[in-house]
């Protein structure tokens, strides 16, 4: 694939080593001298006439993913073009990717739902936006945190209401493993081929296995389009029965059958009993607990109103102030928050220097989001800024991608 770009330079990035390599592009880490930072460079080649046509079409649809701003989709910084090559430059994530983590065993829902979900939501945020990424798998799912995904790869995008793309139909983009059977007959695909992909990514986090397995991709591929996958309780019988239905929909052969949206697909998984999740780690199975808000009991001892960090059990007490500022500090700036959150993972969690307010009334206690890049929510449920919202004991909070429990006596 063309030259090889380690130790070289490109634009105002120096190129260190390969980290990643597909059919179309190689991936580098590289520097940035003038902010001091690292960075990831997807570097295409593409020459002669179908090049140039390629970079024309890829030049437009990577501008409309640049514009694309969740805090589970992986940033793009920079694109440029050189040389007869075209790069995007992307936010660098040294934490791997979930393919990596992936080990054969089933996984328990609580742990599966921590990743699914929060991808999902930027699917969904994506299809918003008439944008189809057509290649979920593990391996375009990168880990910021252990329960922090970052979807990655929206480079061989669909934008919904073009009629050109980088590929048309019965041009196959993606891989085989996670293909929806209109992907696997080179058919017009659209958002409902996400939903398929994200399905068989849940199938496979709790069976350890794939709906299909084949000597090749084209048997399996063949086995897609004329077969039911295996029901997953065939397999892993701790899946309820329930789950098992949402999943089996959702890789529907039909795309009529499936979900007619991921925002339907991502309602039902919530839905299910331990889908609120709990941060992924390496404690024994029989010293977690199977939701945060488990935690409390012992906890209770803490005296007035604060705030529990998932995973982690610490306490942030409450200040007696009618405002609560809830936020990272800055040792630029003063005063610092009430509630910092920095120490507690907030940085790597996109928690904003100002992000939340916590309003004591008469009436209880309120949470209000203050303009935050990554959004505050209240169970599940994105807060308006401007527009408070009551908060009970027990009711999880999250600021970006941190999760905290809200518990007054």
């Amino acid at each position: 694939m063309g030259r090889n770009w380690s130790g070289r330079t490109i634009g105002n990035y120096q190129i260190v080593e390969e980290i990643g390599r597909g059919g179309m592009a190689v991936v580098y880490r590289a520097y940035q001298p003038q902010l001091d930072r690292w960075v990831a460079i997807k570097v295409l080649q593409a020459t002669g006439a179908s090049g140039r046509e390629f970079l024309a079409r890829f030049r437009r649809e990577a501008r409309a993913v640049a514009a694309l701003r969740h805090p589970n989709i992986l940033t793009i910084h920079d694109y440029g073009e050189e040389g007869g090559i075209a790069y995007i430059v992307m936010e660098y994530i040294p934490g791997g990717t979930l393919k990596s983590r992936l080990t054969g065993q089933p996984w328990r829902w609580p742990d599966a739902a921590t990743l699914i979900i929060p991808v999902g939501r930027a699917l969904a945020y994506a299809h918003s936006q008439g944008i189809v990424h057509r290649d979920v798998k593990p391996a375009n799912i990168l880990m910021a945190r252990p329960d922090w995904p970052v979807l990655a790869d929206f480079g061989l995008v669909k934008l919904i209401g073009h009629q050109k793309g980088i590929t048309q139909p019965g041009v196959t983009i993606g891989t085989p493993a996670y293909f929806s059977p209109e992907q696997a007959a080179g058919e017009e695909v659209d958002h409902r081929t996400d939903i398929y992909g994200l399905a068989v990514v849940l199938y496979e986090l709790l069976t350890g296995r794939l709906p299909f397995e084949a000597e090749s991709s084209t048997e399996m591929m063949i086995r897609r389009l004329h077969e039911d996958p295996l029901p997953p309780r065939q397999v892993n019988p701790a899946i309820t029965p329930q789950l098992e239905a949402i999943i089996l929909r959702g890789l529907a052969r039909d795309p009529n059958a499936r979900y007619s949206t991921m925002d339907h697909f991502i309602e039902d998984l919530s839905r299910q009993p331990g889908a609120t999740g709990r941060p992924l780690s390496s404690t024994p199975p029989a010293e977690q607990t199977g939701s945060a808000t488990a935690r409390l009991g012992s906890l209770s001892a803490a005296p007035g109103p604060r705030l529990v960090v998932t995973g982690t059990g610490a306490t942030l007490l409450l200040p007696q102030r009618e405002q609560v500022l809830v936020g990272r500090s800055d040792p630029h700036v003063t005063p610092p928050p009430d509630v910092d959150l920095g120490p507690h993972g907030g940085g790597r969690a996109g928690v904003s220097r100002r992000h939340a307010m916590l309003i004591s009334s008469p009436e209880g206690w309120l949470l209000d989001d203050l303009h935050s890049t990554n959004g505050t929510f209240l169970n599940g449920v994105q807060v308006a800024p401007g527009q408070p919202l009551p908060l009970h004991t027990g009711d999880l909070i999250r600021c970006g991608q941190l999760t905290l429990i809200f518990y007054e006596e």
